[in-house]
């Protein structure tokens, strides 16, 4: 009777720590992430990271190293639920990094001060033979959450520059898309006719809301032409006010984008809707290879709504 009343008092100790520890890490997770903290999903996920200490409990070791690791990623989607892969990713990286840092440090302070001998009526001594711990915990751990933090600076700029448009070609409602665009403070590109700042969007993209007379002269080699401006109105001479071509010069190399003007753009962002005045250039690299946006904004198109 006696071991058994030890063993249980371990068991409720256990899972207080371990409850603790969890609510610490998933909180300042989610202070580091800027994601909402929701009490009722941080104590859903805390109860799920109970699950590891029971079963440790229930001698069950074949269960208990699957669901030491299943369980952090219930956790982690229970208290900040997203559907976007790549935002799941950067919790569960940044949920793996604080608890190797912060599980670790107390992990290696509970052993050198020799926690599990018991505490005896004498002053603890610290073991010098640990001491390694500390520092190549340090040193596994830093690099770790250096790049963490990185890609964390490299999503906030991206999320305060990032903003929603809506853009009208014309024609029936096909002819509407809408992307996300980052503000490109080195995109200068201008209409050459109407002076209009100018989006520079994917082909791809742009091409499911073309209508077709656009989209068919997408297909006619027109780069090949050192002058296409002729062969615009040879084509087809009603293009001619929908169309433009936009110079532009690399390092050794000068040419022309393919220019749309849409019926309308429309800029949704923190200051609320606007409407803006834009030329539509067409790419046909990927501008974001996470697919986090499929445009880059002129500068004057968030300072004045692209007037010019």
């Amino acid at each position: 009777m006696y071991q058994i009343s030890i063993a249980q008092t371990y068991l409720d100790l256990a899972i207080l720590i371990n409850g603790g520890m969890d609510t610490i890490l998933l909180v300042l997770l989610g202070r580091l992430l800027k994601l909402p903290i929701r009490l009722s999903r941080i104590s859903m996920a805390v109860l799920l990271g109970e699950i590891p200490v029971v079963v440790a409990y229930s001698s069950l070791p074949a269960w208990t190293v699957l669901i030491k690791w299943l369980i952090p990623f219930l956790m982690v989607f229970v208290a900040f639920p997203t559907t976007r892969l790549n935002a799941f990713l950067k919790e569960i990286v940044g949920f793996w990094l604080l608890s190797a840092g912060l599980g670790g440090f107390v992990y290696a302070s509970w052993g050198w001060a020799q926690f599990d001998g018991g505490v005896n009526k004498e002053r603890l001594i610290l073991v010098i033979n640990r001491v390694w711990i500390l520092p190549l915990g340090a040193l596994m751990w830093w690099p770790l959450q250096r790049l963490w933090q990185r890609w964390q600076e490299k999503k906030s700029f991206i999320g305060q520059n990032i903003f929603d448009l809506e853009i009208n070609f014309g024609g029936d409602e096909q002819g509407v898309i809408q992307i996300k665009a980052l503000l490109d403070t080195g995109n200068h590109l201008r209409d050459p006719l109407t002076g209009y700042p100018v989006i520079l969007l994917e082909e791809e993209v742009a091409a499911r809301a073309m209508p077709e007379n656009i989209k068919g002269f997408l297909d006619i080699p027109w780069k090949d032409y050192a002058d296409p401006w002729p062969l615009l109105w040879n084509v087809n001479p009603d293009l001619v006010k929908r169309l433009v071509f936009i110079p532009f010069q690399t390092i050794d190399n000068k040419s022309w984008l393919l220019g749309i003007r849409p019926d309308s753009v429309t800029c949704f962002g923190a200051g609320g809707t606007q409407q803006i005045h834009a030329t539509v250039a067409l790419v046909r690299q990927v501008l974001s290879s996470e697919g986090e946006y499929q445009a880059l904004l002129h500068p004057e198109h968030v300072q004045k709504g692209g007037d010019g």
